[in-house]
């Protein structure tokens, strides 16, 4: 029987803008084959936040990286609970199914209420696409 390992915990991020927050979102962004090293001599660095709180892959999410979301989950980065809910406001479709696969935890009522933001507009297809991808994960929005 395989033991299953637990996905670290969002819990753990860490408060206010750090300078390893910048490290590691100009790594991922411009030097990505350099990510690994840094994680692996830094683990705690996944947890380094921006002024806004946003760890590096929430801040991905916002901006539609999805290449750069899965690089971080690779070396174990946790997946904020918001990371997903900004991904719907801002209705970035490869986001979403990234973090939908990558295993984001899905509270339906947080989905629902960014998907209806008026904050943001979505046109009805991209909205319906949204639900759909939900529903093949199991969730009714």
């Amino acid at each position: 029987m395989r033991k299953r390992i637990r996905p670290p915990s969002y819990e753990a991020l860490k408060i206010g803008r750090s300078h390893e927050f910048g490290i590691l979102l100009d790594a991922v962004l411009y030097e990505p084959e350099k990510v690994p090293g840094i994680v692996a001599n830094n683990p705690e660095i996944v947890y380094e936040t921006c002024w806004a709180g946003e760890n590096v892959l929430h801040w991905l999410a916002i901006e539609n990286k999805h290449e750069e979301i899965r690089l971080l989950r690779s070396v174990g980065s946790p997946i904020p609970i918001y990371a997903l809910v900004h991904a719907v406001e801002h209705g970035h479709l490869e986001t979403v199914i990234a973090l939908l696969e990558l295993g984001a935890e899905v509270i339906p009522s947080d989905i629902t209420r960014a998907l209806n933001s008026s904050w943001f507009s979505k046109s009805k297809k991209v909205k319906s696409l949204i639900k759909r991808y939900f529903k093949q994960f199991g969730y009714e929005i």
